[in-house]
C-alpha cells in the first residue's frame, strides 16, 4: 500500500466514555497507518480522558490535549492548531471509521489531485448499519463542484428550477479529507452562531473555493445514531434569529465569489431561510421554556414573519417530494398558521425521534426527511 503522507484526524471529546474507546480503535485499525489521532478533551468530567490516555500509553500515533470546555468549534480548531499531517479529516467520539477509509481517500486525492475528497457514509442505529449518504467514484472540477455538489448541499430538501445534480449532500464535515496545504492557504476554521452548523459553514467555504473535488462510492465512515447526544438535546436558543441572520450572512460571503448569478443567489437565500423558519419552529416547542398563546405569536411575529417572510416563503414550493415534514409544515406556515404549524411540529418531530427508535420503521423515517436507498 502506498504512503502518500502523514493524515492527522482531529477528534474531540466531551463526556464520551461510553464509546470513545471503540470510536479511537477503528481510527487505529485503518490500513493506511501513517496517521495521528488528536484527541482534545474539552473538559470531560466523565472518565473518557483517563480511557484516551490510557490507550495513548498503548499507541504512539495518539496525541491527546486537554483544554477548559468550550465546545465543539474550539476543540478543532484547537486539534488543526497542533495537526502536522499532510492530510486532515474529523471524527466525532461516538462513530466508527472504516479501516479503508483514508487509504482510498489519499489513493483518490493523488489521483486526482484533488484538495479535499468526501467517501460514502452509513450510519449505525443500536449497532445495525445501512446507508445514509452515497456518492460516486469520481472528481468534479469548475462548473460541475457547484452543480454536482454546493448545490445539493446549500439546497438539500428543495429541487429549484436551475442544473443540479440528483444526490442529496450533507453538511457533515467527516465524511472529508483535505489536503492540509488547502485548509491553511485558505485559512479555513469552524465557527457557530446557532448550533451545529459549523460543519456546514466550513465545507460550504471548501467547495466555494476548492478548484478539484474527489468522491468515493466506499462507505468510509459510521455515523452512530445517539439519541443521547448533544445533537438530539432539544435545548432552547435565545435570540434565535439574530444568530440565525449572522450564520446566513457568513454562508452568503463564502459563496457570493463561486456563485454569479442572481437569480441562483435568490433562491439560495429563500431556501435557506425557509430552512431557518423551520429551525426556529424547532426551537419554540423545547421544553426549557414556558409558553402561552401570546408569547407563541409573538415569537413567530419577531422570528419568522419578521423576517423577508413574504419573500423567502415562495421557496416552499421547491421542496422535494418524499420530504414531508418541510413539506408539511412549510404549507401550513405559508399561510401564516401559527398555532397550527407549532402543534404540527410537536407531532412530527416525535414520530421522527419515534422512527429512529424503532429499525423497524427506519424505511418511514427516511420517507419523512426524502432520503432514498
Amino acid at each position: 500500500m502506498n504512503d502518500y503522507g502523514k493524515v492527522s484526524v482531529i477528534l474531540p471529546v466531551y463526556n464520551g466514555e461510553k464509546y470513545i474507546q471503540e470510536t479511537i480503535k477503528s481510527i487505529l485499525r485503518s490500513v493506511y497507518q501513517n496517521i495521528e489521532v488528536l484527541v482534545v478533551d474539552d473538559g470531560s468530567t466523565d472518565n473518557s480522558l483517563m480511557y484516551c490516555r490510557q490507550l495513548q500509553e498503548q499507541d504512539s500515533r495518539i496525541i491527546v490535549y486537554s483544554k477548559e470546555n468550550g465546545g465543539t468549534v474550539s476543540a478543532r480548531n484547537y486539534g488543526i492548531a497542533k495537526a502536522s499531517g499532510k492530510y486532515l479529516c474529523f471524527c466525532d467520539q461516538d462513530d466508527i471509521v472504516d479501516s479503508e477509509c483514508y487509504s482510498k481517500q489519499t489513493e483518490r486525492m493523488e489521483q486526482d489531485g484533488s484538495e479535499l475528497c468526501m467517501c460514502s457514509v452509513g450510519r449505525s442505529i443500536d449497532g445495525k448499519y445501512s446507508a445514509f449518504e452515497l456518492s460516486e467514484d469520481a472528481c468534479y472540477d469548475n462548473e460541475h463542484i457547484l452543480e454536482e455538489l454546493l448545490y445539493p448541499l446549500l439546497f438539500n430538501g428543495f429541487a429549484p428550477p436551475l442544473k443540479m445534480g440528483k444526490n442529496n449532500r450533507y453538511p457533515h464535515i467527516w465524511s472529508c479529507m483535505f489536503r492540509m496545504h488547502f485548509w491553511k492557504k485558505h485559512d479555513l476554521q469552524f465557527r457557530a452562531y446557532v448550533n451545529f452548523e459549523d460543519d456546514l459553514l466550513v465545507k460550504t467555504e471548501a467547495l466555494a473555493k476548492a478548484k478539484r473535488v474527489s468522491t468515493l462510492s466506499h462507505i468510509g465512515y459510521y455515523w452512530r445514531v445517539n439519541l443521547h447526544s448533544e445533537t438530539y438535546a432539544h435545548k432552547y436558543i435565545e435570540n434565535l434569529a439574530e444568530k440565525q441572520q449572522f450564520c446566513f450572512e457568513d454562508l452568503y460571503h463564502s459563496i457570493a465569489g463561486r456563485i454569479r448569478d442572481q437569480e441562483t443567489l435568490r433562491l439560495l437565500k429563500s431556501a435557506i431561510f425557509c430552512k431557518q423558519y423551520l429551525e426556529a419552529i424547532h426551537n419554540l416547542t423545547s421544553s426549557e421554556i414556558k409558553k402561552t398563546r401570546k408569547t407563541i405569536r409573538q415569537y413567530y411575529e419577531n422570528t419568522i414573519y419578521g423576517r423577508n417572510f413574504d419573500e423567502c416563503i415562495a421557496a416552499a414550493k421547491y421542496v422535494k417530494k418524499g420530504k414531508i415534514k418541510p413539506q408539511v409544515l412549510l404549507k401550513i406556515l405559508s399561510g401564516r398558521h401559527t398555532m397550527a404549524s407549532y402543534y404540527a411540529e410537536i407531532v412530527l418531530d416525535w414520530i421522527l425521534l419515534f422512527t429512529l427508535r424503532s429499525q423497524t420503521l427506519t424505511r418511514l423515517e427516511r420517507m419523512l426527511k426524502g432520503i432514498k436507498g
